[in-house]
């Protein structure tokens, strides 16, 4: 395996690099938050043996082997399987973010390889199909081209690849986006290496067909030098990579090459035909041409075989131009009226099918798994069986909530009860009812569900409080890193990436506040009905205090109206015992739709749920939604004729004292006993909805912070290369420009300045004559802080420049500090040193100015050059050999700095 372009017979093409990420975790995550068989260690087994393949795909060493490319087939299947299963992508899918480096692009010192991070399986499979397209090419440019086979071999895999790089190159847009590509995966590049790899499968027929016609050799080299033409436009025309500067020569020169082959076999066809004088004209042709190759530098690019071609070449032309001289004189037509040699394609990109499976034996790790849109269908068809069943039920539980209603307004079946008992006993169905209201606990179990509500809605809007807020603080955060770094901050916005997890919240919210407004009415209604609750919950005794007693109704036994009343009380309880199976069939219905929707995706490419949806659906609870209909159109005139009968017996009836008062008791407790039932129920179900709730919510916050964490992983990666590519660009920054008037004070060299007017003893310097250097005594060498020079003195910013011999110009801002003591004499004298002169004024040392031997008068002297040490030559004065640095003539001169002399010779 390289990973470096390789530019030999053919061109290999360098594998791109990865950094390795954790796949367990993320994985682990998503099957936990969309319930995708969480416990089933199988599955998670699977998941560690994906991560494992693609350690071994990406991170370990490749041969140049077919073996390798299985390794890399079988990623590509099994991560082009899971991905429809388990998409690799931010926000609802795994959130795994990969990062892949370039393969052409040469690391900087400072911003290290270029790369490209996304968190998207897509872009993960096209990099992997890049690497198979690339070893292809190495595999091919490896093969045995002495052989047939295996030249067979390198066309096959030199077409492959080629069909695989057109695929990433139609794909790789959509999938990045507005991103920056490396230059590898850029459409242009990719464009070249398949027009490439096309031009060497074509190469390699051309080889093959050594043994055949010249004519046919012909056609075939002339499609040779068409496609090397075609990839030199390519790669001419597309983005500048100096890594691919070789491989557009060697496209250059091999078509130069294959035009004079396929000019040679068409002339050995001619003479094959006899045709002479044109075999002569087409041999002359390409002479120009060959010699341009046989002078290249880089005529190796071309083969081995060029120089025997080449001799092959002249022996041929000098043979076949003797045999028409002498014998038959054939006419030579000029080269620019010849016919062009048409080609034959032979070679072409083969079509990369991204249905079909790259291994031979393709074993899906993940088969308890469905495709993500399966599950996703499976999931809408749930919710729409949901609302069915619930709407079918609702309508039971009105039925029976307005049956129980119109029971209790009549006080039947109590009033009944009252015929047949003796005025001081209590109806049966009352002593039913309190023993079953005893036994749920009474107002005691009411109180403790509607005291857990509140906590239970609390915490689930706490949750969901939660993970809006995590996900506003990281939508904050990017936009404002948007808005600092513009257009280098390329990554998908916050706001486009949360939406969907911001509609999951926005629904949980809509189902908070409407529970919210439930648990209000379920209180109201307790208020209503407490106090018979209460007196249902009394023993016996009490229960019978409570109660009025009731007037003699033995006279009525037997009467028919009493009869009919009986009967349809007792249809009214069959009705509401067939009410309850239906209501228990549908909710143990059940049906999977799973193959259904698979059966669709494999046959349609795509899944339309509703009418597939809404087709089963109806077959299988249109049954029960009938037995709906028909309980509630019989209780119509159930109704009707209780509340006839009703009023026949009320009639009939022979009130005595505190009949009305008993009737009245006992309406209200048989009301009571059915709101008691209905808020058991529906707080039950309440606690256990925000139970459901709560799970969901803690999967809504756990996508939410997955999602952070992997934006904030992203972020970090994204500002780091930004940081890198700072200072890389800093660091690639040209010197700047010198100004145009400073460049012209360069070339011109300083006038002589004027000696000190202060100076008593100043002479002409040009008059003076030049004092010849002393060299300093050989057993004295100077021990001291050595004295630097004037020119290599750092100029004192914001000091006027002042006039040799004047005193400096007072300063009125700052006072003047002497940066150092005055001392008397400088330094002590020392064995072989010099004392030097006392400090001057204002903190400028005094210093000597020493130019080529030369001193100026009115500065104190120093020994010129520095003492020689042992064993080394002496050093001359004025540093010879050194070009002293020339003031700028737009800089004011610094104190204590004289310009060297014109003419001055170093």
């Amino acid at each position: 395996m390289s990973y470096e372009v390789e530019v030999g017979r053919f061109l290999n093409l360098p594998l791109k690099k990865t950094i390795d990420v954790d796949l367990v975790k993320p994985m682990e995550a998503f099957i936990k938050n969309n319930n995708l068989n969480k416990s089933d260690e199988d599955l998670m087994r699977s998941v560690r043996e994906f991560d494992a393949i693609r350690k071994n795909a990406t991170a370990k060493a490749l041969d140049k082997h077919d073996s390798s490319l299985k390794v890399l087939y079988q990623y590509y299947d099994q991560l082009s399987s899971l991905n429809k299963k388990m998409p690799f992508c931010e926000g609802v899918g795994v959130n795994v973010l990969f990062t892949w480096k370039g393969s052409l692009d040469k690391k900087k010192l400072t911003s290290g390889t270029p790369k490209l991070s996304i968190a998207n399986g897509n872009f993960e499979l096209l990099c992997v199909l890049y690497n198979i397209a690339a070893l292809m090419t190495q595999i091919g440019s490896n093969s045995n081209l002495k052989t047939d086979d295996g030249l067979k071999v390198g066309a096959k895999y030199f077409m492959e690849s080629a069909g695989v790089f057109n695929y990433v190159k139609d794909h790789i847009s959509r999938v990045v986006g507005n991103l920056a590509v490396t230059s590898d995966l850029n459409p242009t590049t990719l464009h070249s290496f398949a027009a490439i790899m096309v031009a060497q499968a074509q190469e390699c027929f051309y080889m093959k067909a050594a043994a055949m016609k010249p004519k046919l050799q012909a056609k075939l080299a002339a499609q040779v030098a068409t496609y090397y033409k075609d990839a030199a436009n390519a790669i001419g025309s597309g983005e500048r990579i100096s890594s691919l500067n070789q491989a557009l020569e060697q496209c250059q020169l091999k078509r130069i090459y294959y035009e004079c082959r396929a000019e040679y076999h068409e002339a050995k066809a001619l003479v094959d035909g006899g045709s002479y004088g044109e075999a002569v004209a087409r041999l002359k042709r390409i002479e120009p041409p060959m010699k341009i190759l046989m002078k290249s530098q880089s005529k190796n690019l071309v083969g081995t075989d060029l120089n025997a071609f080449n001799t092959l070449y002249n022996a041929e032309l000098k043979q076949i131009e003797k045999d028409n001289s002498f014998i038959y004189l054939d006419m030579v037509p000029k080269p620019d009226t010849l016919s062009p040699i048409s080609g034959a394609v032979v070679a072409k990109a083969k079509v990369f099918d991204e249905t079909e499976k790259l291994s031979a034996k393709f074993n899906d790790m993940f088969t308890a798994l469905v495709p993500l849109s399966v599950h996703n269908a499976l999931e809408v068809h749930d919710g729409k069986k949901k609302e069915l069943v619930g709407r079918q039920i609702d309508r039971l539980r009105e039925s029976n909530n307005l049956l129980n209603g119109v029971m209790s307004s009549l006080n039947l079946p109590a009033a009944l009860e009252d015929v047949n008992s003796s005025g001081g006993d209590l109806p049966a169905s009352i002593l039913e009812k309190s023993r079953t209201v005893c036994s749920k606990g009474g107002v005691e179990t009411i109180d403790q569900l509607l005291k857990d509500l509140p906590d239970a809605l609390e915490r689930n809007r706490q949750i969901l409080n939660e993970s809006v807020r995590v996900l506003d603080l990281e939508q904050t955060t990017d936009t404002e890193l948007r808005q600092n770094f513009g257009d280098k901050w390329t990554r998908k916005p916050s706001s486009e990436l949360t939406a969907p997890l911001r509609q999951e919240a926005a629904k949980y919210q809509n189902i908070i506040e409407n529970a919210k407004k439930a648990d209000a009415i379920v209180r109201e209604k307790y208020h209503t009905n407490r106090e018979g609750i209460e007196i249902l919950g009394l023993p016996e005794p009490e229960l019978k205090k409570k109660i009025p007693a009731a007037g003699s109704l033995a006279s009525l036994k037997g009467n028919p109206v009493i009869v009919e009343l009986k009967m349809l009380c007792e249809k009214v309880e069959t009705i509401k015992a067939e009410r309850e199976v239906i209501e228990n069939e549908l909710r143990e219905t059940k049906f999977d739709m799973t193959d259904i929707f698979v059966q669709a995706l494999t046959s349609d490419g795509a899944i339309d749920e509703n009418p597939l949806s809404v087709q089963h659906l109806d077959r299988v609870y249109q049954p029960l939604i009938q037995q709906v209909n028909e309980s509630t159109d019989s209780q119509k005139n159930l109704l009707a004729n209780i509340q006839r009968a009703s009023e026949q017996f009320s009639v009939l009836k022979q009130q005595t004292a505190g009949g009305n008062q008993r009737e009245e008791m006992l309406k209200k407790l048989a009301a009571a006993y059915d709101g008691f039932q209905e808020l058991s129920s529906h707080l039950t179900e309440g606690g256990k909805f925000y139970n459901d709730l709560t799970g969901l919510l803690l999967k809504l916050q756990t996508k939410c912070s997955d999602l952070v964490f992997a934006r904030k992983t992203e972020k970090e990666y994204l500002m780091r290369d930004l940081q890198q590519g700072i200072i890389g660009n800093a660091s690639e920054v040209a010197d700047p420009q010198v100004p145009a008037h400073i460049q012209e004070a360069r070339s011109v060299p300083p006038a002589r300045p004027p000696p000190p007017a202060s100076a008593p003893s100043a002479i002409s310097l040009s008059s003076a004559p030049v004092p010849a250097p002393r060299a300093p005594p050989a057993t004295t060498q100077a021990v001291g802080p050595p004295q630097i020079p004037a020119h290599q003195q750092a100029p004192y910013a914001g000091y006027p420049a002042a006039q040799a011999g004047a005193a400096p110009a007072p300063y009125s801002n700052y006072p003047m500090q002497t940066p150092y003591p005055p001392q008397p004499y400088g330094y002590p004298p020392q064995g072989g040193y010099q004392p030097q002169p006392p400090q001057q004024q204002y903190g400028y040392p005094q210093q000597q100015q020493q130019q080529g031997g030369q001193y100026y008068p009115g500065y104190p002297q120093q020994q010129p050059g520095y003492p020689g040490q042992p064993g080394q030559p002496q050093q001359q004065p004025g540093y010879p050999g050194q070009t002293q640095p020339q003031q700028y003539a737009a800089y004011p001169q610094q104190p204590g700095q004289q310009q060297p002399p014109p003419n001055y010779q170093g």
